[in-house]
């Protein structure tokens, strides 16, 4: 089996990792980001509300009383945690936030939706913007914050500097630009020789540009597909 080596925030990277080493493999988890919510006002009641990651569900819909609202999810990750939560009417769209559209702007203009959009203060896609050009009224509502952490452990470098890790893995386009910035400042691209990146989606894989072994993406960006790929990989 492969050691792998998880990059996502730490309370997604435990998570995975579980699942990692259920499945018989070593895990060394290195976050290159941290999350941590933020204080925000409710939308009103009258709006339906997007979230399109686990973060956006967890940080922004924790305080909201009304379980019967709209939610729209990107992802059926992103709407079990919504369920989770106790929100009983969650419409689940495909994997990726511009893969969404349709769906709100159907919904918009039939039903005439206003929209807010639970989302953290970096967004790879404006979809309020997007939809306010279409003439729907949406608003972003920013819930949470995330900061890279530009540091490895001394046991990531280890691992890194013996060639122990045969596989890292990455989620977002951010986290990956992060970590080989930081292999960068550490001035030791080289690590990446000896390792197959893993990405999320073809997205995040467009990001991953240094000497790394291989580069390759989920068929579906889903964690499924991620799992399927590291045992496809590590065969």
């Amino acid at each position: 089996m492969s050691t792998i080596l998880v990059t996502r925030p730490i309370d997604e990277a435990s998570a995975t990792a579980e699942k990692l080493e259920a499945m018989g493999h070593t895990v060394i988890i290195a976050p290159m980001i941290r999350i941590d919510p933020v204080s925000f006002e409710i939308p009103a009641d009258n709006r339906s509300l997007i979230v399109t990651s686990k973060n956006g569900a967890r940080y922004g819909l924790a305080n909201i009383g009304n379980k019967a609202r709209p939610i729209f999810a990107v992802a059926e990750e992103t709407a079990a945690e919504a369920r989770r939560l106790g929100f009983t009417n969650v419409a689940v769209g495909p994997g990726t936030v511009r893969q969404l559209m349709p769906m709100l702007l159907e919904c918009g203009i039939s039903e005439k939706r206003k929209y807010s959009y639970l989302c953290g203060n970096n967004i790879s896609y404006d979809i309020s913007s997007a939809l306010n050009a279409e003439g729907i009224d949406s608003e972003n509502v920013i819930t949470y914050q995330s900061r890279p952490l530009r540091a490895f452990s001394g046991g990531v470098q280890d691992a890194m500097e013996e060639g122990e890790i045969d596989i890292a893995l990455f989620y977002s386009p951010r986290t990956a630009t992060t970590f080989e910035e930081t292999a960068a400042e550490y001035g030791r691209s080289d690590w990446l020789n000896k390792i197959d990146a893993v990405a999320l989606s073809t997205r995040v894989k467009e990001q991953l540009i240094g000497p790394w072994k291989s580069v390759r993406y989920a068929i579906m960006p889903t964690e499924k597909s991620v799992m399927a790929l590291i045992e496809d990989i590590a065969r």
